[in-house]
Formats: C-alpha cells, structure tokens, sequence
C-alpha cells in the first residue's frame, strides 16, 4: 500500500510542535514488527476458517462432533450453536476471517520505514475496532454461557498479540486516516494484481455470509438418498433393535417419536431443529401418522436429583421446561420453545420475565412451581431409562445413539419403517 511518493532515504521535517499532537507510538514499522504481524494474522485467519467450518458442520450434520468439545466447560458447539454464535444468521467466525484476511492485507503490503507509517495507523485502527467485540464475546462466553471455545480463545490471543504489536510502532495521527483511507484506497487500482485480490477476498466472505445455512432452514435429504446397499444394511440392523415401553400411548398413530430434552442444550436445539421438519413433513402428508412427545431431562439440580452439579450454563433449565409446560397448555408451545432454543444460556430471571410477557402469566412463579412435579416426573422416567445425555430419543420404543445423532436421512428412514410396519 505506502503510497508516499517520497523516497526512501528522505527524512521529513517535523513541523513545529503545538502541544496538541497525541502521540500513541513509540518505534518506526520494522521488517520484525511487520512479519510478525503478519504471521500472527495468518494464524488468526486459520483459526477463525476452522471455526467457520465446525459452525458449518454443526448446521449440516447432526453427527458431526466438533474436535474442540473437549468438555462442558471447553465447548465450541455450545458457543457457536448459543445467539452469540451468529448475528442475523451470520456466523461470528466469518466476522474474524474478515478482520484477519484485512489486517494480513495491510500488513503485507506496508514496507518497513524510518517515519511515521500509515499502514501502522490502519492496523492500530483495526485492532481498536475489534477490541470491544473481542471483550463482548469475551464476556458473554465466561458469563453468560459459561463455557470457553478454545479457537475463540485463540482468536482472541491474536487480536491481543496484534494489539502489542501496532500499539509499539510510530504511525501517523490518527486525524489523518480518513484523508489518508480515500487516497490510499483509489490507489489500489494501479495495482491491479492486489486490487484483484482483494475484490476476491471480499466477494468470497461475501458470498459465504450470504449462502451459509441458518438455523432452522436446513435442507435434508431425503430418504431416496440413501444408497439401496446401505438402505438394506440399515434396515436389517433396525430390525434387530430391543424396543422398551415408554408407556406412552399412541392414540392413533403409527410412530411416537420421544425426545428427552434440555432447553438449554446446545445439541437438543441442533436435533430439534433437523428432525422435527421431517416429522412434520410426515404428518402433512398422513395426518397424525406420527406422534412427537417432548419429555424433559434438565440438566440442573433445582429439579433433577439424579445429577451430581448443575452444568454450566444450565441453570435456567428447570425453569425452561415448566414455562415450555405453560407455553403448551396455552397453544404457545412453538413460540415459547423457539425463544428458549434462541436464548440458550440466559439467567433463570429472563426466562421468567420472557415467559410472563409471551403467556401473559402475572404470577408465573407460582404456576411455574406447579408444573414441577410434572417435570420431575419426567425425570425420574428418564433415570429409570438410564439417560446419561441429550437429546435421547426413541422411535417406537428403540433407542437412538446418543454420543452421535442419527443424520436426518436416516431419522426419516427410521421413522418410514415404522410407518410400514405391520401392527
């Protein structure tokens, strides 16, 4: 970039010092200082792709485990799937490809100098941008969600170390850029492999904010999909599932589907969100052929006394499954459970005040409280079917795998057998 057309060996002259000049930097932009950079961008840029692409297969595939959920304290699933993960449906992670891919661009293209350097300004201006998101995401993972995603965590080590590095080099006055930005930005065109680069840059952050999937809106295949070989395997190996009695009956349908659920699950939300659009699919097209029961397994110990400590981030569960209990007896299950599913990680106070608002319940704590024998009901139902995680669901009584979903084809596949089966 260094548009300056004086030459290399030139010293300027110092205008006469006013007293108002604020000076922030203290060194020139050195050869070390700029591969430093430089490198330090790069290995932010492989961060944020890596936690592009694990955001990516956690919208796509339900069997996918992500390499970085190590724990439930270092979890990346439970960040990436939380409302912090994305903003109008854009991941946060392309937000980082784009701030490292800019400051990589600058940074290989300044050119050490013994003067004030303007590439130096733009990436300190670049850092102090990204500052407040790096202490909001910051903040939200360890207060909020109580979990730390270990490619945030390097991300953030990089903004950190990004900001060291800038804050030591002499750049010109921040009043400048501006002046600086315009002129610097229409050079580009003379230099048209760069200025080609960059257009690619942009159109490809451009286009993967535009086509990445949301929530919600996943498109899965469907059962012809599914190769005849692997069909046949498949449905031999379901042939030879133990069935237990959930002693739910099924008025009237051929398939009940049961789901042990966690509202402030991260996975719960992922399942609820590629499986219930094939059950409702099914149901349009052979009304009540399948009915889907919501059983609750929250992950507290206000109301679950099979489990040792409440998981972080799970506090507001038991609260959760009574207002989804109210939500249904109003007609506002759907409603209820989508905010529910939105706002994982939120205190118990706000699914109150949520709840109270959506159902209109002046008094919810105490019919919150009657709904809890209810609840714990469930629980120990799901103790005596040694649940040991969530989602665990049951298609007629046959357990599905829970250390790894069912991917959606197959779900649907399972659910057709059961459609075909003789009574």
């Amino acid at each position: 970039m260094n548009l300056d057309t004086r030459s290399p060996g030139a010293r300027p002259v110092s205008p006469p010092d006013t007293g108002r000049r604020v000076v922030v930097h203290s060194e020139p932009m050195s050869s070390r200082i700029r591969w430093s950079i430089v490198g330090v961008a790069l290995i932010g840029l492989a961060l944020s792709i890596a936690a592009l692409r694990v955001h990516y297969h956690l919208l796509t595939d339900p069997s996918y485990v992500s390499p970085c959920d190590i724990n439930a304290t270092f979890n990346c699933s439970a960040a990436y799937l939380s409302k912090f993960g994305s903003v109008a449906g854009v991941p946060t992670a392309l937000a980082g490809v784009l701030w490292f891919g800019v400051v990589f661009l600058v940074a290989i293209l300044a050119k050490p100098v013994e003067r004030e350097s303007v590439e130096a300004s733009y990436l300190f201006a670049l850092v102090l941008l990204a500052a407040p998101v790096v202490m909001f995401l910051g903040y939200a993972s360890y207060a909020r969600l109580r979990v730390g995603c270990p490619i945030c965590l390097g991300t953030y080590a990089c903004v950190i170390a990004i900001l060291l590095l800038t804050s030591r080099t002499d750049g010109v006055p921040m009043s400048q850029l501006p002046a600086r930005l315009a002129g610097d930005l229409g050079g580009l065109r003379k230099r048209p492999v760069v200025f080609a680069m960059l257009l690619v840059f942009l159109a490809s952050v451009g286009t993967t904010a535009v086509w990445f999937p949301r929530e919600g809106q996943v498109t899965t295949k469907a059962t012809a999909a599914v190769p005849a070989d692997v069909r046949t395997q498949f449905e031999e190996a379901w042939a030879k599932q133990p069935r237990v009695d959930l002693g739910i009956p099924a008025d009237g349908a051929k398939v009940v589907v049961v789901k042990f659920n966690d509202y402030e699950c991260p996975a719960c939300k992922s399942a609820e969100n590629f499986y219930t659009p094939i059950i409702k699919r099914l149901n349009r097209a052979q009304s009540g052929v399948v009915k889907y029961v919501v059983k609750d397994w929250a992950w507290s110990t206000s109301c679950n006394t099979f489990i040792q400590t409440t998981i972080p981030g799970h506090e507001a569960a038991c609260v959760a499954a009574a207002a989804a209990r109210l939500a249904r007896d109003r007609g506002k299950y759907d409603e209820m459970a989508s905010w529910l599913f939105a706002n994982q990680g939120v205190s118990p106070e706000a699914v109150r005040d949520r709840a109270s608002q959506l159902l209109g319940i002046p008094d919810f704590d105490r019919q919150a409280e009657a709904k809890m024998p209810a609840v714990k009901q469930d629980i120990a139902d799901g103790a005596a079917l040694k649940i040991h995680g969530t989602p665990t669901y049951f298609i007629n009584g046959v357990r599905l795998p829970t250390d790894s979903m069912l991917a959606p084809e197959y779900f649907e596949l399972a659910l057709n057998l059961e459609i075909k089966r003789p009574d």
